[in-house]
Order: C-alpha cells, then structure tokens, then sequence
C-alpha cells in the first residue's frame, strides 16, 4: 500500500492505473478545489490544472500516459479533457 498524498488539501481519489502503475484521479488542492492529478513513483503526485475553472477530474489513463478527464472551464462549463504527456 502506497499513501499517495495530496495536493495540499485534506484528501484524493485514485480512479485509475496504467500498467506502468501511473495512477490518476483527483486531489483537494490546499484551497479545497479538487483537481486531477497524476502519480508516478519516481515523480510523485503531480497537479493537471484545469481548463480555467476552479475543478477537474482524471478518468483514464493510457500506456503512454495520456490522461483523459473533465474540467470546469472559465465560463463554468464542464468539458471533456485530454491531458498529453
């Protein structure tokens, strides 16, 4: 069992692991929005942003660690979110 942490607030979700053992999902951040992020054992949690808004969500994650999720826009709009690596 690995604690992976958070992004500075008081918790997170793992949704999904890659064979790699990349794992992805969301995180509070340590003003209490909840972002998608990334893990890796050699980089850590690492926090995917938004498309301007305040939260987004990582669903899926591919073999070459494409992230695939939503996210709030600045317009408050939830959209579908591709996150390249």
């Amino acid at each position: 069992m690995v604690d992976l942490g958070t992004l500075g607030g008081a918790g997170s979700s793992a949704v999904a692991v890659n064979a790699s053992g990349q794992v992805v999902g969301e995180a509070t951040t340590a003003a209490g929005q909840g972002h998608a992020f990334s893990w890796t054992r050699t980089g850590g949690m690492v926090d995917l942003g938004t498309l301007g808004g305040s939260d987004s969500l990582a669903n899926a994650v591919d073999a070459r660690g494409d992230v695939a999720g939503s996210s709030f826009t600045t317009g408050g709009e939830f959209h579908a979110t591709l996150w390249r690596t």
